[in-house]
Order: C-alpha cells, then sequence, then structure tokens
C-alpha cells in the first residue's frame, strides 16, 4: 500500500503581514471646544489671575437743581485664580523592538501618546465642569426617575436661564433654505454630552438633527442636533455619574455653554512638549530608548451664570 504524506507549510509562509495598521478607535474630543484659550508665561509663577469689573448700577434718578454732588458709584472687580499644574507620559522602546519588528513602533507610538495627552486635557477639562458646573436637572420627564430624561419643557429652563444671565451664544444662527427636510438653526450655546443620550435627543420635541441644517459648513463632526437654542456635541467620553439618580441609574451630565464660561491655560516652554530620549542615554549598554509627552495645563469656570450642568437619565 502506497503511504501518503502530507506536507504542511512551514509557520513563516503561512501568515502575511500587512503594514498598513488599523484604525485605533479614538473618542470625539469636545470639552475644550468652546473654552476660551489663554497662555501663561514662563517665570511667572504658577497661578494666572484673572480679573473683571462688574456691571455697575443704573441711575435713573436727575440731578435736581440743588448743586449737591451726589455719591458716587464704587466699582468692584473680581479675581479668578487658575492653578497651573504638569501633566506627563512615556513609553519605554527596547532596542530589540526597533530592531525587529516589522512595523515602525517609534511612530505608533508618538501617534498613540499624542492621542493620549488630548484625551487627557479633554478629560481634565470634563472633570472640572462636573465638579464646578451649576446644576439644574431634568424634571419634566415620564420615566419616574429623578432627575428625569431631558425634554424639551427641561431645555427651555436652561435657555431661560443663560438667556437671563446675559450669557452670549458660541454658534451663530444658520438660515433656512428652500431644501426638503431642512430647518433654520437658532443662534446657540453649545451643550457637552456623553453620546448614550443621542436616542433620547432624537425623541424630543423639535429636535433637528445636524444632517437637516439648512447648511452644512463649520459643522463639528461631534455635533449630534440642535434643541431650541441648544447645539448639543456628543462624545463616547462624556461625562456620566454611575448609579447617581434616586433609582440607582447612570445620570448624564450635559454641560450647557455660553461665551466666556470657562478657560483652559497652556504653559509657555511647557506646551505640548515632545521629548524623546536614544536608548545611548538609558545605560552603558544603550538598550532601551523612551518617548513621552508633558503639558503645563490648567482649567477653570469664569463666569458660574454662564455655564449650567442639565443633568438627565435615559428614558
Amino acid at each position: 500500500m502506497p503511504i501518503t504524506t502530507t506536507t504542511l507549510l512551514p509557520p513563516q509562509v503561512q501568515q502575511t503581514f500587512d503594514r498598513r495598521l488599523l484604525s485605533t478607535p479614538t473618542p470625539n474630543l469636545i470639552h475644550s471646544i468652546p473654552a476660551m484659550k489663554r497662555g501663561m508665561p514662563a517665570n511667572g509663577g504658577n497661578v494666572l489671575r484673572m480679573s473683571r469689573y462688574e456691571q455697575l448700577p443704573t441711575s435713573p434718578v436727575p440731578l435736581g437743581n440743588t448743586g449737591v454732588t451726589p455719591p458716587s458709584t464704587a466699582m468692584e472687580r473680581v479675581d479668578i485664580d487658575v492653578q497651573m499644574q504638569i501633566y506627563g507620559q512615556f513609553i519605554v522602546l527596547n532596542e530589540q523592538v526597533q530592531l525587529q519588528v516589522q512595523d515602525n513602533v517609534l511612530t505608533s507610538a508618538s501617534m498613540r501618546l499624542g492621542v493620549a495627552m488630548r484625551m487627557t486635557e479633554d478629560q481634565l477639562v470634563r472633570e472640572m465642569l462636573a465638579g464646578a458646573a451649576a446644576v439644574i436637572n431634568c424634571v419634566s420627564g415620564v420615566n419616574g426617575d429623578a432627575p428625569t430624561e431631558i425634554t424639551d419643557t427641561d431645555i427651555s429652563v436652561i435657555v431661560q436661564s443663560l438667556v437671563g444671565n446675559n450669557a452670549k451664544t458660541v454658534a451663530e444662527s444658520i438660515e433656512g433654505a428652500d431644501k426638503f427636510g431642512t430647518a433654520p438653526i437658532r443662534n446657540s450655546y453649545l451643550v457637552l454630552s456623553d453620546s448614550d443620550i443621542t436616542s433620547d435627543l432624537n425623541s424630543v420635541a423639535g429636535f433637528v438633527h445636524s444632517s437637516q441644517y439648512a447648511s452644512q459648513k463649520n459643522i463639528l463632526p461631534s455635533e449630534w442636533g440642535s434643541v431650541q437654542n441648544l447645539r448639543f456635541l456628543v462624545s463616547s467620553e462624556g461625562s456620566v455619574t454611575v448609579a447617581g439618580s434616586v433609582n440607582g441609574a447612570d445620570v448624564y451630565n450635559n454641560f450647557c455653554v455660553g461665551m466666556e464660561a470657562y478657560v483652559i491655560i497652556d504653559q509657555d516652554k511647557m506646551r505640548n512638549h515632545f521629548i524623546y530620549r536614544p536608548a545611548i542615554y538609558d545605560s552603558p549598554l544603550a538598550l532601551n530608548a523612551s518617548v513621552g509627552w508633558k503639558m503645563g495645563f490648567a482649567s477653570g469656570i469664569t463666569n458660574d451664570l454662564w455655564v449650567l450642568n442639565m443633568r438627565c437619565t435615559l428614558a
């Protein structure tokens, strides 16, 4: 009987290495978009003080003909201090990895570090807003929780509060056009939300998806749509308080922002500082290189009346 021999391919020829790396999931980074941008000079301490003068009262009483000088009006100045902090991260690359691995590890490490730096910045601003912004809970929904799901009535309360506080809108209006299925968009405040609320937003009365705007110019990739005078930016890294409702559901923090409501600050000589250390600096045998980033960064609210946290649960 003849002997049948099965020849197996050796492991090295069973695989083909695709040098084009797959995309790494990256969230929308939304929390710095409506912020004021400021720089802090080097060698100037670690606290940036910003100030404003409060509005003067009106003077509706006539001076009359008595010749008596009325009392003077005092000016009131508000100082806001924001403290700078230094943040950083690095990756160690062994010389054998760079020598033998087929893809360009240094380039990939640099790209991932750049995204991590921006995500760190976004997270710092998000946590600052969650801890400092004034809270208004949604109460007009029907899910039986506290807060409830978001509704157009709750949105009206937010808009009324911001307008009543003289907050300036961030986004300009979009005029209507003679196009089927489109709608004009009002001058708007921006809302920074988690992407989990998109389904509920779609059901809010008066919601207009961004694809239905009469003009598609200047729409941010993260913009989901608008209701009344609020335009919603969404991210998978939005602010969520886990099990924060009365019934133990997750509570979603939606930061409703007017112009100049809060600030982010970069430090001169420490702004997006990229650091590469060749292996020659590591040891006598030059075994390990490193690549990393550092940044001087701070954020803070500059007007408590112009940023509100609209808290909601899901329907």
